[in-house]
């Protein structure tokens, strides 16, 4: 009998391993039912199939944008890397204390990575306050001579790293052999502290979470050659492809001439500039997101293509290369002299696999880069009519609103076709292989209609003779590839973002007086919370080094300094801090010239 075999086996993997395996349990199980010795083929083949059906069962489940965020003590962790930009924490590769301080090294992923941008500590964003020897200079990380309690050290993750000697100098277990080649990677260190500070400098202990905003890999440009941070889809999905912690298809097989020609035309559609409903335009479709070298490649390119309407696909000089949804009016017409039989053909899907609503995820920013949900895509006269029918996505590489929204209504098109159908055809439909939208032509079914290429699969005889083609097909019309940012991008959810410190208020500027001294009283409102407590500061206003006092007492509305120099200039600052130690936004200055009182 004929054996249907992908096209994507045929083409792409050839005579390789791999190839030959699925190609052999395919015509075993052909084989199995006209043989006795089919009996014993067709369980292997069944076995094969079995394996197969076990991995995905088993198959450890992709990574939460939030879970790469924790860090976590594991002695076997899976490596991870990034590609994007993402907030990240890591596995403890060190911990230890000497003398009340507390070391600790985290692996963030697996470097190279181009750049860190912020320095978070649990919910607070310090990357300001960091000064050039890696020091926070912020309270409550300050002590009271003013030398900050924390530093933070990092590696990229280059080849050949650099040791962290300060840690070598304390702990002669660790050396200058111990470079964390390849790995990005935190140094973190908790100096001693008074222990009624401690808790407000770190609430967790050793256990504080130490992020970091990062421009992740850098990836080969396929337009330029050019090897440097870049989140467009298809230089992500590109690199992925090839790379040794990837798939490990070799370079040779995306760079042919047909292969580098479709990865140039995907690149320029990924990059495309989509009209946002605020105003401005963003890329049609970026990636930003991690996976762990222990999840099955098809799992991670298969959300990567999820993420940017993409297909991987052969073509006819051997390489592979990648085609990324764009409606064009087909140049491939299936008519009736072309079919030679067909199955499931119908009008619409049944009520399995049908959809009216929407509902996805996707990677945002602006909700500390965790995973968020998108506004539903309803079509609300199919609710009223049948009620709400769900389908859940997860677009969690896509970092923004309006991509998610995009892919989001490509979904609601795909779950409720006019058309749906398999058609056997015979040779003239190889005119098909490598296409996306086709047109079908099928009078005994008042079919003409434009239909997306869901599957492509040759069709094998005896003595390996060609004999045609099956197409799997869904019909897609050209409003499914339209886009109105004002009508179709929808509402993004409430922005959470932590970094403006948890919604801590911002104090007026103090009232100045001056008291004998010459000395400052300054004077301000009493605290609007039982958890919110004054800090104030001030300097000379020539000056850039601040003088900080507090946390002050929750019911105070005063606070006289020291005397100052007769003459000069003052500026005075207040601000709120959370029992916690965190830091709200300094208030606008009160300054003043330092004076005696007049008798």
């Amino acid at each position: 009998m004929p054996v249907a075999l992908s096209g994507l086996i045929a083409a792409t993997l050839g005579t390789s391993a791999i190839g030959v395996a699925l190609q052999g349990a395919v015509a075993l199980a052909g084989l199995a039912s006209t043989t006795f010795l089919g009996s014993a083929l067709g369980y292997l083949a069944l076995s094969i199939g079995a394996s197969y059906l076990s991995s995905i069962l088993f198959r450890p489940p992709q990574p939460k944008p939030e879970d790469v965020q924790q860090s976590y003590r594991q002695s076997t962790a899976p490596r991870v890397r990034h590609y994007g930009r993402v907030k990240v924490s890591g596995a403890w590769v060190y911990a230890n204390a000497k003398a009340g301080n507390f070391h600790k090294v985290l692996a963030l992923g697996q470097g190279p990575i181009d750049a860190v941008e912020e320095f978070w500590i649990d919910d607070t964003n310090v990357t300001a306050y960091r000064d050039a020897n890696g020091r926070i200079q912020t309270s409550p990380w300050t002590g009271s001579g003013h030398d900050s309690l924390l530093r933070i050290h990092y590696r990229l993750g280059l080849s050949t790293e650099t040791a962290y000697s300060d840690l070598a100098a304390e702990f002669p277990e660790w050396t200058s052999a111990h470079r964390g080649d390849g790995v990005a990677s935190l140094y973190a260190t908790q100096f001693a502290s008074a222990q009624d500070w401690y808790l407000e400098r770190f609430p967790n202990g050793i256990n504080t979470n130490y992020r970091l905003v990062i421009r992740a890999a850098k990836v080969k440009n396929p337009l330029t050659g050019t090897v440097a941070w870049n989140d467009n889809a298809a230089a992500v999905i590109r690199d992925y492809v090839t790379h040794a912690d990837g798939m490990r298809f070799p370079e040779s097989m995306v760079s042919t001439l047909q292969a580098q020609a479709g990865w140039v035309e995907a690149y320029n559609r990924a990059a495309e500039a989509i009209g946002l409903k605020g105003g401005g335009t963003e890329p049609r479709y970026r990636l930003w997101g991690s996976y762990r070298l222990d999840e099955r490649p098809a799992d991670v390119v298969g959300r990567m293509l999820q993420c940017c309407d993409g297909r991987l696909v052969p073509t006819p000089d051997g390489g592979l290369t990648l085609d990324i949804g764009e409606w064009e009016n087909p140049t491939v017409t299936i008519n009736e002299d072309a079919i030679t039989g067909f199955s499931e053909v119908g009008k619409g899907r049944d009520i399995m696999s049908t959809a009216n609503t929407i509902r996805a995820t996707f990677l945002d920013p602006d909700q500390d880069y965790q995973a968020a949900d998108a506004d539903p895509w309803v079509d609300a006269d199919d609710v009223s009519e049948r009620g709400e029918i769900g389908q859940d996505l997860q677009f969690n590489m896509a970092p923004s609103h309006s991509q998610c929204r995009r892919l989001m209504k490509l979904a609601a098109y795909r779950a409720n076709p006019n058309w749906v159908g398999t058609f056997q055809c015979n040779l003239r439909a190889l005119a098909a292989f490598g296409k996306r939208f086709i047109r079908i032509s099928y009078p005994p079914f008042g079919i003409n209609s434009v239909f997306e290429v869901q599957d492509f699969k040759f069709i094998i005889g005896q003595g390996g003779i060609l004999q045609g083609v099956t197409l799997q097909v869904q019909s897609m019309p050209q409003a499914a590839y339209q886009w109105d940012a004002a009508q179709e991008e929808g509402d993004a959810p409430v922005s959470e973002d932590v970094s403006d410190q948890d919604g801590i208020p911002t104090p007026a500027a103090p009232t100045l007086n001056w008291a004998t001294g010459p000395v400052a009283e300054l004077t301000f409102s009493p605290s609007p919370s039982v958890l919110l407590f004054y800090m104030v500061r001030f300097k000379k206003t020539a000056d850039s080094d601040w003088t900080e006092a507090g946390p002050l007492a929750n019911d105070a509305t005063s606070y006289t300094t020291g005397a100052l120099a007769e003459g000069e200039e003052y500026e005075f600052q207040t601000a709120y801090q959370t029992e916690k130690g965190r830091l709200g936004d300094w208030s606008t200055s009160t300054t003043g010239i330092a004076t005696e009182p007049s008798a």
